[in-house]
């Protein structure tokens, strides 16, 4: 399923708009044809991939800085979870098994696959050599 393109607003009108965004369909220096930032007017992709260097370069430091948010804002982070978890209930994971029934899930399916074949084994013998036939 494809996301529709943003539509095209210039920045003076997405400013007076008061939006954060705006997109012109024009590419960018380095051929991003994205939505862009009003005040910064950076292509969005540039600055994801902006974000993406600097956090690659000092991963322990977003890690600190995360840890340190995290701290001073404990409400935060359960809001977005349960925001995203309402948004998102088709794609939250089914709870998980524990080991036992799960192990008891897998030999099931093994010993119907075992099953299922012995049955079209002995089907096949019957049509060649009558061999399973009762009654004859």
């Amino acid at each position: 399923m494809a996301a529709a393109p943003p539509s095209i607003i210039g920045r003076d009108e997405a400013s007076a708009l008061g939006l954060k965004r705006f997109f012109t369909g024009n590419p960018c220096k380095r051929g991003h044809v994205a939505e862009r930032d009003v005040d910064s007017r950076e292509c969005m992709e540039c600055s994801r991939e902006r974000g993406r260097k600097r956090r690659a370069a000092d991963p322990e430091g977003y890690r600190e800085y995360g840890r340190k948010w995290r701290a001073a804002n404990p409400e935060k982070p359960r809001e977005y979870q349960r925001r995203w978890w309402a948004a998102n209930k088709d794609k939250r994971a089914a709870p998980r098994l524990p080991k036992r029934a799960a192990a008891q899930l897998r030999k099931d399916k093994v010993n119907k696959r075992r099953a299922a074949a012995q049955r079209r084994a002995a089907r096949a013998g019957s049509e060649l050599n009558g061999a399973g036939q009762v009654g004859l």
